[in-house]
């Protein structure tokens, strides 16, 4: 096995010493009670303290009700969150992690609906996430907000965390005043770099002052805008420089963009590890203090390159101990072959997350859950009959197997992975059968029999007669439109000579298509979106239909950045993505088209009709099974179908769940 001599270095920033360079950088969870920190939260953050994390940065923690003061997230302005920082870092130092918390004043990146209060920056440029045009802030308000800092600094110091990380970046107000792309003032604070400058350094010398010299002080910035008009990296080299200068600054953590550009900073499968490494390296030759990188890093032997060729000094591995927490000491005690590896999905983080909803894993359900998920033992050893090696039969197997129970695994198919192996087939997706791969890893070290190329069937369940049948045997492609099978709404009407075929049919490879294509998307998710950028990557004219204006941030249906990489994809192939449009007939040569709406009607020619509509349970053997044998439990999408962390998730309960 692989030695990580770099990653398990200790690492002394001003009076604290960290014990490894793997960090977890701050991320919002929505654990949070009444804008504090909650059990929830302190029992996420210690579970990674125990899998061995070396530094915990919390989530961001707002100085002022002016900034986003929704109920599940953690606001420092009063002192009523000095007594939960005690608890999360008495809990967090049990395990020898350090941990620091991060002070946040989004600026205009916010919305004045939350808080009823003006949304506050430097100048009245128009904030990329509302559209609102903030309240220029004043002189006396700037350093309102200096007091502030600097009191939410005192705060986490006498709640016993080691130190703050004040948020300069993802365009956040320290960065909307250094920005020429949001600070047009004229006065001290705007201008020339200097003066842009200014206010930042402000900030950082009123935290100083308030903490003293025994406290770690450092910045979180972002390298790069990456906007046309914003700031650049030799901009940010500069700036590194004059804070490091002040003597007050303790480390640099190195992120890029605004929320203009956001999506870049959560960056999904489909997309290279380790994207802005490089920029964090580009610093680090220019200061003397510690530089963290941060974005994809996700397994330790990238981890351990980076610091071997001194391109930082800590690494974040965010979503990798979402993932796995105890990935850490997995990689350190020489089992690094044990770790769960993120797929970088952004299904359960990032995808919740965006809608305000508390934070899992898609592959962990235990992520958000410590306090009331734990495996149990076995009441007994008793015999467990998994039928279906998908992600739902795949984790039920897994938590059964970890209970203790005599567990066989049976897939109809040749290898394991169900509807996961078409999914994955999609442009940008192959990185999902990571899923597969690490449940199956795991049920080989646990010696678990699985059965392939073997169709379960009634009667081979009752003459076994196992004490607990646990169906995963999942969801088919719909392929008849019809009233009777998918509703009047969304039918559609199959003349003689048209050639319709389905979206599953077509990545799955049983079905081909002519070379101008029509596909109707009615199932949300990415089925309509990968089936396009397949069949344009096979150099077909894809047109795609949209009945209705999906919002672009639908629960549980595309994060941002998967959505925005497969819009880049589509658009750079000259796919022409329509909305407010249905198909009512498919004829041969042409669809009859409708806008829902005003129910204007017209033709679009085309050679195939793709249909990307949901899926049906496939769970006649469940039914043939019930009442018939003495444990009977289905999951997955054998019971509805959705999503992947759903079925991992229902895996894992059902199993835990067995008597």
């Amino acid at each position: 096995m692989a030695s990580f001599p770099h990653l398990f270095t200790p690492i002394t920033i001003r009076n604290v010493t960290i014990p490894n360079r793997i960090l977890i950088s701050g991320h919002f969870t929505h654990f949070a009670e009444n804008n504090l920190p909650s059990e929830r939260l302190k029992a996420y953050y210690e579970r990674r303290a125990q899998g061995g994390v070396g530094l915990i940065i919390t989530e961001a923690q707002s100085i002022t009700r002016h900034c986003w003061p929704v109920p599940n997230t953690c606001m420092a302005d009063t002192d009523a969150i000095i007594e939960p920082y005690r608890r999360i870092s008495e809990a967090v130092h049990r395990h020898g992690t350090k941990i620091f918390a991060q002070l946040w004043h989004n600026g205009h990146q916010n919305f004045s609906k939350v808080s009823f209060l003006p949304v506050q920056s430097c100048s009245p440029v128009p904030g990329p996430a509302s559209g609102e045009v903030p309240k220029e802030l004043e002189e006396e308000e700037i350093q309102e907000i200096l007091r502030l800092y600097a009191s939410a600094a005192v705060r986490a110091r006498e709640g016993g965390l080691d130190g703050v990380e004040i948020h300069f970046g993802h365009g956040y107000l320290p960065q909307q005043f250094l920005s020429p792309y949001s600070n047009i003032r004229r006065d001290r604070y705007g201008g020339s770099f200097e003066n842009r400058l200014r206010f930042g350094l402000e900030v950082i010398d009123a935290v100083r002052r308030a903490v003293g010299e025994d406290f770690v002080v450092g910045l979180r910035v972002s390298a790069d805008e990456l906007l046309e008009c914003g700031l650049k990296l030799p901009d940010m080299i500069e700036a590194a420089q004059r804070w490091e200068q002040t003597g007050q600054v303790d480390f640099l953590h190195v992120t890029v963009s605004t929320y203009k550009t956001g999506v870049v900073a959560i960056p999904p499968m489909g997309t290279p590890p380790r994207p802005f490494v490089w920029m964090a390296a580009e610093i680090k030759h220019v200061v003397d203090i510690p530089v963290f990188a941060v974005i994809k890093i996700t397994d330790p032997h990238t981890a351990e390159e980076i610091l071997a060729n001194h391109e930082a000094d800590m690494v974040a591995m965010t979503r990798a101990t979402i993932c796995d927490p105890d990935l850490p000491r997995k990689a350190r005690e020489g089992r690094e072959d044990e770790i769960r590896l993120c797929m970088n999905c952004n299904e359960g983080c990032w995808g919740r997350c965006q809608e305000m909803l508390p934070i899992t894993c898609a592959q962990n359900p235990e992520a958000g859950r410590e306090r009331e998920f734990h495996i149990l033992p076995a009441p007994g050893r008793k015999r467990v009959m998994v039928i279906g090696g998908g992600p739902a039969g795949l984790s039920a197997a897994r938590v059964a197997a970890l209970r203790g129970y005599e567990v066989t695994v049976y897939e109809k198919d040749n290898q394991l992975g169900g509807q996961i192996l078409v999914a994955a087939k999609a442009p940008l997706r192959a990185d999902l059968l990571e899923s597969i791969r690490n449940l199956e890893k795991e049920l080989r070290r646990l010696s678990v029999p699985i059965e392939l190329g073997v169709e379960v069937t009634e009667q081979m369940v009752l003459e076994k007669d196992p004490d607990h049948v646990i169906v995963a045997t999942g969801a088919q492609p719909i392929t008849d439109p019809s009233p009777e099978v998918v509703g009047p709404d969304l039918a559609v009407q199959i003349e003689p000579g048209a050639h319709v075929v389905s979206a599953w049919h077509v990545l799955s490879g049983e079905a081909e298509t002519g070379s101008k294509v029509l596909l109707y998307d009615v199932q949300p998710g990415l089925q309509g979106f990968a089936t396009a950028d397949f069949l344009s990557g096979q150099g077909k004219q894809v047109e795609m239909l949209v009945m209705g204006m999906r919002m672009l941030f639908s629960p549980f249906d595309i994060d941002g950045p998967t959505l925005a990489l497969h819009l880049l994809s589509l658009f750079n192939k000259d796919v022409k993505v329509t909305y407010f449009t249905a198909v009512k007939k498919a004829m041969a040569g042409a669809c009859l088209c409708y806008n829902p709406v005003s129910l204007r009607e017209h033709e679009i020619p085309c050679d195939t009709l793709v249909l990307s509509y949901w899926r049906k349970a496939e769970d006649r053997l469940y039914r043939a099974l019930k009442g018939k044998v003495r444990s009977l439990v289905r999951v997955g999408d054998c019971v509805a179908p959705r999503y992947l962390m759903h079925a991992i998730y229902e895996g894992y309960v059902a199993a835990n769940k067995l008597g």
